[in-house]
């Protein structure tokens, strides 16, 4: 349950993208907060940006937003990696 979500941020650099979201107020974690980050290596971030400017336009930013939405929807970006092949890693914190 996503009761409270910041948005999404997203952070690209020489080595790759990492792109996360916060969620405030998660009743399944008893009110508290939940963190999520995904991290794409170089190879993998080249095949993403390029896979999201053949279906969307304008900044990585707004690509990501009109793809898995502004509260970042995690089934989204599941099924597009895998339609890609796009390998990524993940963290988690809830607190």
């Amino acid at each position: 349950m996503r009761e409270g979500t910041s948005g999404f941020w997203v952070t690209q650099t020489d080595d790759g993208i990492s792109i996360g979201y916060a969620d405030y107020g998660v009743s399944q974690f008893g009110g508290g907060d939940f963190e999520r980050t995904y991290y794409l290596d170089k190879e993998n971030a080249k095949t993403f940006v390029t896979s999201l400017q053949s279906e969307y336009q304008g900044t990585l930013e707004q690509m990501i937003e009109a793809a898995f939405g502004r509260g970042f929807n995690d089934a989204l970006f599941w099924d597009f990696c895998k339609k890609h092949n796009i390998k990524y890693s993940s963290s988690t914190w809830s607190g």
